[in-house]
């Protein structure tokens, strides 16, 4: 017997598009929502354009939006916006990304929507926050700009430029805005109370500094040093090997320099004046991690590991994306699937990263093509095979 999907029943009204968002409600579409993807007649979701394409499918979009139902709507017709009212007293959710006050022109904000129905859980995620200047000026918002002013820009160099750091702020900023979703809803069916749900870039990209926010935030208050991290700051990430590169993570040991030094086969480092603290190692570092590059280079990336392993020291293969895709312990957590259509025939495209052992995500539809299924959620909602052939005639589909 198959087990019912974790959220079957549930209905989401999606309106976000490119990465923010979509990201999150493929996962929900994943574990059974019934996600109605609302784009723009003609054109759509603007990821479909961008491509890289197979066929005429553009693999980002391919890549976020399995398992949706697609409808475009003109939501300058009022025909289009009442489409809109019907779908919304029968969803769960709803979702968008858009620049602040764009649904609200359309009469399709919170306040509007709520009176329509009272249990709806209202979602929404942009550039910068619901108030505050930005907001009220209407600033558009980006990955990039959300990185900078979020504090993930790194100086290396007092005379360069900094360089952008971390993953993509719409990825984490698509799950947060997941788990208010998922939090609202248990809120939903505990009181039968709808709320309004937001996060945005800015947020996301500041709290993602969750290690060290406290430390910064309250460094003139600091009376006493780490107990660990010296070690681990004085020593480079990344070691070139004799095939490659190898990641070093000297930490939960209380002596990491010797651990590494001593798999390299090159003494214990700790025992060198130059070495034989934390604060000294990391006056030292360049000295330091000159002699831990050089033996590095004798052997291959795996022979080291095995080595660094055996002496309880952490430590990672560097891979390409490439290389990742290959490794079997992404293929044990199946992050890696392949879905078929008669146009593009099998494309491969990501897992899902969480799972649920009795409920689990299942690949049932290929990304939508535009459109196709206005006519299957009209019928849904009411309306004749003549209104439709009508609304499709006028533009309200487009």
């Amino acid at each position: 017997m198959i087990a019912k999907n974790a959220l079957e029943g549930i209905r989401i009204l999606d309106f976000s598009h490119v990465y923010q968002g979509p990201v999150g409600t493929q996962i929900l579409a994943d574990y059974g929502a019934d996600v109605i993807k609302v784009e723009r007649p003609g054109s759509g979701d603007w990821s479909r354009a961008w491509g890289p394409f197979v066929k005429d499918v553009s693999l980002p979009f391919a890549n976020l939006n399995r398992n949706k139902r697609s409808i475009t709507v003109d939501m300058k017709q009022e025909a289009g916006k009442e489409i809109i009212r019907k779908l919304v007293k029968e969803s769960d959710v709803l979702v968008h990304n858009f620049r602040q006050g764009v649904m609200e022109k359309l009469g399709l904000g919170y306040d509007d929507l709520k009176v329509i129905n009272l249990s709806l859980v209202y979602a929404t995620s942009n550039g910068w926050g619901d108030t505050g200047p930005n907001a009220e000026r209407g600033r558009a918002g980006h990955d990039m700009m959300a990185r900078a002013e979020g504090g993930w820009f790194t100086f290396y160099d007092e005379d360069k430029a900094p360089v952008p750091g971390g993953i993509s702020i719409d990825y984490p900023a698509g799950l947060n805005l997941m788990i208010g979703i998922l939090t609202a809803l248990v809120h939903k069916l505990q009181t039968g109370e709808g709320q309004y749900v937001s996060t945005d870039l800015l947020s996301v990209a500041f709290h993602a500094h969750a290690w060290d926010a406290a430390s910064r935030l309250n460094a003139e208050k600091i009376d006493r040093p780490a107990a660990v991290g010296g070690t681990e700051a004085a020593i480079n990430k990344a070691f070139h090997t004799l095939d490659g590169f190898i990641e070093i993570s000297p930490v939960f040991s209380k002596n990491a320099l010797k651990d590494i030094s001593t798999a390299l086969g090159i003494g214990d480092l700790s025992e060198k004046p130059a070495f034989s603290t934390e604060e000294l190692q990391m006056e030292n570092r360049n000295q330091l991690n000159a002699l831990l590059a050089e033996a590095f280079l004798y052997k291959t990336t795996d022979e080291w590991m095995l080595e660094l392993e055996t002496n309880g020291v952490l430590c990672a293969r560097i891979n390409s994306f490439e290389d990742a895709a290959r490794d079997p312990q992404i293929a044990a957590n199946n992050m890696v699937v392949s879905m078929n259509d008669a146009q593009t025939g099998e494309l491969k495209l990501l897992g899902t990263p969480v799972r649920l052992a009795s409920t689990p995500p299942r690949l049932k539809d290929f990304p939508p093509c535009l459109g196709e299924h206005n006519q299957d959620v009209a019928l849904e909602l009411g309306y004749t095979d003549e209104e439709i052939i009508r609304m499709i005639e006028e533009g309200v589909f487009g």
